[in-house]
């Protein structure tokens, strides 16, 4: 996970106040007293340009939860299952909407019924989807999570996206509009070779910004 920022200001979502200095006495009763605890301290307004590119994996995650995980062979049904969006930019990017940023996400799905959730989702949040590669064949990426209650684990089964992502998705022009206005810019890894593409472009962009 990376994060680029041409801008000097940052903008500071969370604050945290130590409340008590460390105590050096070995009772239990002045360790307790040492805590980390939310400032009451009012969040400054966000600015008014709060863009956020995010660059990296999506996908749809589909989560079932049994008793206890099974043996090999066995036949076990779920407690429960949920389907909901994730990836690690997709969830980053999710995030940022929800914390009132404008974000934009650059990955690829297909036209697919996994695609579609993935791309519903993400316009319901408020995630600009316009640099979505969308694959007219293949699949979008999906995962079986299969959560064990009784142990409180989860096994991940992952099926990447097919064709894969490759720099000659996006044009230059494609990738100068998703970074227009960016503050952030949030790399996840997923996508190497096109994510090196779109850092290099957005330094570029930071260079004639700064200087």
């Amino acid at each position: 996970m990376q994060f680029l920022t041409p801008c000097p200001n940052a903008v500071k979502l969370v604050s945290f106040r130590y409340l008590h200095p460390p105590s050096t006495s070995s009772s239990s009763s002045s360790a307790s007293s040492s805590r980390f605890k939310m400032s009451s301290d009012p969040l400054p307004s966000l600015p008014e340009n709060r863009i956020v590119v995010g660059c990296g994996g999506v996908g749809l995650d589909f989560l079932a939860a049994v008793a206890s995980y099974p043996k090999p062979d066995d036949k076990i049904r779920s407690t429960s299952l949920r389907v909901q969006g994730g990836g690690n930019a997709g969830n980053a990017l999710t995030c940022a909407a929800r914390l009132g940023l404008n974000p934009r996400i650059i990955s690829k799905i297909a036209d697919d019924p996994q695609g579609k959730g993935i791309r519903e989702e993400f316009e319901a949040d408020g995630v600009d989807t316009s640099f979505l590669v969308v694959s007219k064949d293949g699949n979008s990426p999906f995962t079986y999570v299969i959560v064990d209650n009784q142990m409180k684990t989860r096994t991940c089964i992952h099926t990447p996206g097919d064709p894969p992502m490759i720099p000659d998705d996006l044009s230059e022009s494609t990738i100068f509009s998703a970074l227009d206005g960016a503050r952030i810019l949030y790399l996840d890894g997923r996508l190497p070779d096109t994510a090196i593409i779109v850092a290099q472009e957005y330094r570029l962009l930071a260079r004639i910004y700064l200087f």
